[in-house]
């Protein structure tokens, strides 16, 4: 006998096996599109069994086939709602169903006359009381696994929760969590509840998760730890599964519109794979992570496009004819349609923001990064695709105004003004590339720069030095970062360990001072940074 969540046709399909009264039929499907009830079928070929559980709390419907009764099967549908829900489980029954319930582990509410109300409190062991010994915990766990094997198994018994959510899905080698960006504040402006999966992050670990750009709360990931660790220690999760999986059950819970992952790294076996989206992307294929990915754009490509899904359109920014020859092949085996982005054109830099023309949208960015041009055009194509069959709707104002007021951390962000200081997450090659571009307009530069151990650091630097000869590498606190003599080389730079003296000597800088490379170096600097000009 097969449980799981059930999706789109099926659930009309629960409704009229279950329910010949067209009013009630009504509400059902109602309830259904406003993301307020849910059902769990048993299949066994058909399906004879089904329970819906309202706002993720309340049994509301319960119902077995005739000739299926008696195996069991209804047991088996309330045990996974209950495996299933965070908070307590409520249902009212009558006298007939009361010892069933009971037997499950349900109590007695409130009596009434013909009917109990009955409740299922979970027996959690509260492991933690407060949010950092989540994160310590979370973080001790094993870092990425490289196969989806056990994280399919998990989800699958927790009947594949993730279908209930409307998802995009992002990948790429650099620009995922800006595009990710474009597309949230277009659809937020559009009126619309979106959640956002992105990492690395640059304030605290919880920005991992956001609905409508504020990340989960300390209390609220409390809770899902505190429900579901036993859950994901049994099966073994990695770190990041365990936060892919605790941010599906958070946006289920607050009934989201859409939710955009962006993919960790790679793509066929990134833990966000596990979801079923309407539509994915690739920013672009770049040299990075070769040790996991390969070492050739091909090989990289054909990773990446692992998160294609039979007959989902892919949408790519990628320009290089061995990456799209890759992507054809894929999609053409899956069904998918291979979209690719347009001609930007007039694109036009303004000193803080940029313009320029694509499809018939005239469009202004609150940024002076050149690759951002780039980044939104991709979440325009994604967007128009969506709006064209239907899954969503939005003015040309509210796609204009979004795109305008979208604005990312740390992707060449403006930090001080005195001395102008604009720090940029270009962690490996391709991104010092696309932060030249941006760049090179200055004069004055200095730059502090600082890497992980895997990225092409000699590439980098020497992209660096065509900007200036005033540079400073650093090292920060991260396990994976580089030594400054493995940065320096032979190049003509200055070495200063302690980034902290590197950023107090910037401030007596007179021009412009870059901070850049890795995303967990700016994560440091940049409170430090904004301390200080809290502080003058």
């Amino acid at each position: 006998m097969e449980l799981r969540i059930l999706r789109g046709h099926e659930i009309k399909e629960a409704a009229q096996l279950f329910y010949n009264d067209q009013q009630s039929l009504l509400e059902i499907l109602t309830l259904s599109r406003q993301k307020k009830l849910f059902f769990i079928g048993a299949f066994e070929k058909k399906l004879v069994g089904v329970i819906g559980i309202y706002e993720f709390q309340h049994i509301k419907y319960l119902c077995v086939l005739e000739s299926y009764r008696h195996q069991g099967i209804a047991s088996d549908l309330i045990r996974k709602a209950i495996q299933l829900s965070c908070d307590d489980l409520y249902v009212t029954v009558s006298q007939t169903l009361e010892p069933l319930y009971k037997q499950l582990g349900f109590e007695i509410l409130e009596d009434q006359l013909t009917e109990q109300k009955l409740v299922y409190r979970h027996q959690i062991q509260k492991r933690f009381t407060h949010y950092q010994q989540v994160h310590d915990f979370i973080a001790s766990q094993k870092q990425r696994v490289y196969a989806l094997d056990n994280f399919k198994r998990f989800m699958k018994d927790m009947g594949n929760p993730q279908i209930l959510l409307k998802s995009i899905h992002i990948g790429g080698t650099n620009g995922k969590g800006s595009t990710t960006n474009y597309i949230r504040s277009v659809l937020q402006n559009a009126g619309y509840k979106v959640a956002t999966f992105t990492s690395p992050v640059l304030v605290t670990r919880l920005e991992i998760m956001r609905i409508n750009n504020q990340h989960i709360q300390e209390d609220e990931i409390i809770t899902y730890a505190n429900r579901y660790m036993d859950l994901c220690l049994e099966y073994e999760l990695s770190m990041f599964e365990i936060e892919v999986f605790i941010a599906i059950m958070f946006f289920i819970k607050h009934r989201v519109d859409f939710a955009v992952f962006e993919v960790g790294l790679g793509g066929d076996l990134d833990a966000t794979n596990i979801i079923y989206p309407m539509i994915c992307a690739n920013t672009n294929i770049g040299l990075d992570h070769v040790e996991y990915l390969g070492n050739t754009y091909e090989q990289i490509a054909r990773t990446k496009a692992g998160i294609v899904k039979e007959g989902i359109p892919y949408v790519t920014g990628e320009k290089k004819s061995e990456c799209l020859n890759v992507f054809q092949n894929i999609c053409d085996k899956l069904h998918s349609p291979l979209i690719q982005t347009r001609h930007i054109e007039n694109i036009q830099d303004h000193g803080y923001y940029l313009t320029y023309d694509y499809r018939h949208y005239h469009v202004r960015l609150n940024t002076s990064a050149i690759y951002q041009c780039q980044n939104s055009a991709l979440a325009i194509e994604i967007l128009e695709y969506l709006k064209e069959y239907e899954y969503l709707t939005y003015t040309d104002e509210q796609l204009l105004n979004g795109l305008l007021e979208a604005t990312w951390a740390g992707r060449f962000e403006t930090v001080c003004q005195h001395p102008l200081i604009i720090i940029d997450g270009a962690h490996n090659k391709e991104g010092i590339e696309a932060f030249y571009q941006s760049a090179k307009k200055y004069s004055h530069i200095k730059i502090i720069f600082s890497a992980l151990k895997d990225k092409d650091t000699h590439a980098m630097m020497e992209m660096l030095l065509k900007l200036t000869d005033d540079i400073t590498v650093c090292e920060f606190d991260f396990y994976r970062a580089q030594t400054v003599e493995k940065l320096a080389e032979n190049f003509p730079v200055k070495i200063e360990k302690d980034w902290h003296k590197a950023i107090d000597q910037a401030f007596l800088h007179e021009g412009v001072v870059f901070v850049t490379g890795s995303l967990y170096f700016l994560a440091q600097v940049r409170p430090y940074i904004l301390e200080h000009q809290k502080n003058k």
